[in-house]
C-alpha cells in the first residue's frame, strides 16, 4: 500500500517538479534579457553605440523556422549569449568642428593603456597638451600618431585628411575587422577578439561636425521592456500554482 501510494506521488509530481523548473529557467532567461533592454536603453544617446540581444532570441526563431519547415537540426546548446547589431545609426548635426562621424564601414582608431581599440562614436576634445582624444581621455589615433593640434584653422576632408592652417598635417586612422570577430570593451571600444584577426584599412566618408547616434530604437526598447515583465510574472505566477498543487497533493496523499 505504501509503495502504491509512493508511485502516485511520483507520478503526480513529475509534471509539476518540471514545470516549476521549465518556468524558473524561463525567468532566468527574462533577467537576461531585461539587463540587455536596460542597457539598450540606458546608452540609446551615447554616440556610435550598437544595440545588443541575446543570441536565445535568435535560436529561438531558428527552432520555430525548422519547425514550420519539418526540418530536424538540432540547435546549440550552451550559456546565453549576447550578440551586436551593427547596423548604422542616424547622423547628426552638431555644429561642434571636434566631432565626427563616419559614414559607412570603419572605426576611429584609439590608443588605450591595453593597446589601440576602436569607436564608432566621434565625439571628441582637446585635452591640455593639445591632442585629440575621446571624452575619456584616450589619445585617437591619425596615420603618423598621436594627432596634435596646434593651430587656429583645423579641419577635416571627406577622405579623412587632418588640415592645420590649411596644411595638411595627417589623416585620421579608420581601421576595419570583421564584426563577427569584435569583443565590446569599456567606454564604448571594440577590439578583435585576437591578433589574428585581420585589421585593415578603412576609407568611409568622415562629416565633421556631425555625430552617429545610437541604433537604438527607445520605442521597441520600451515594448520589449514590458512584455518582459509581462512573460516574467506569468511566469512566476506558473510556479507558485505548481508549488500550491505539489503540496496539495503531498498533504492528501499523506492522509
Amino acid at each position: 500500500m505504501a509503495q502504491a501510494l509512493l508511485y502516485l506521488l511520483a507520478e503526480l509530481e513529475e509534471p509539476m517538479i518540471r514545470g516549476i523548473y521549465t518556468n524558473s529557467s524561463a525567468m532566468q532567461y527574462l533577467e537576461e534579457k531585461m539587463d540587455v533592454v536596460a542597457n539598450n536603453l540606458a546608452n540609446s544617446t551615447t554616440s556610435g553605440f550598437k544595440r545588443n540581444g541575446l543570441f536565445i532570441d535568435q535560436l529561438l526563431g531558428a527552432e520555430q523556422a525548422n519547425i514550420r519547415n519539418e526540418i530536424k537540426q538540432p540547435l546549440p546548446e550552451g550559456e546565453i549569449k549576447t550578440y551586436t547589431e551593427y547596423t548604422q545609426g542616424g547622423i547628426r548635426d552638431t555644429q561642434n568642428k571636434f566631432d565626427f562621424a563616419i559614414n559607412g564601414d570603419g572605426f576611429f582608431t584609439i590608443d588605450t593603456p591595453d593597446g589601440l581599440a576602436y569607436t564608432r562614436d566621434g565625439q571628441f576634445i582637446i585635452n591640455q597638451e593639445g591632442i585629440l582624444t575621446t571624452v575619456n581621455g584616450h589619445p585617437v589615433m591619425g596615420q603618423s600618431g598621436m594627432i596634435q593640434l596646434a593651430g587656429e584653422k583645423f579641419s577635416v576632408t571627406e577622405d579623412g585628411y587632418i588640415s592645420i592652417n590649411n596644411q595638411i598635417v595627417d589623416k585620421l586612422s579608420i581601421n576595419s575587422f570583421d564584426v563577427k570577430d569584435a569583443v565590446q570593451m569599456a567606454d564604448n571600444l571594440w577590439r578583435p577578439k585576437s591578433a589574428e584577426v585581420e585589421v585593415y584599412e578603412a576609407n568611409p566618408e568622415v562629416k565633421q561636425g556631425f555625430l552617429e547616434i545610437s541604433n537604438v530604437s527607445i520605442v521597441k526598447e520600451m515594448v520589449s521592456m514590458i512584455a518582459i515583465q509581462r512573460w516574467y510574472n506569468a511566469n512566476e505566477k506558473s510556479i507558485k500554482t505548481n508549488d500550491d498543487a505539489l503540496n496539495k497533493a503531498v498533504n492528501n496523499i499523506a492522509k
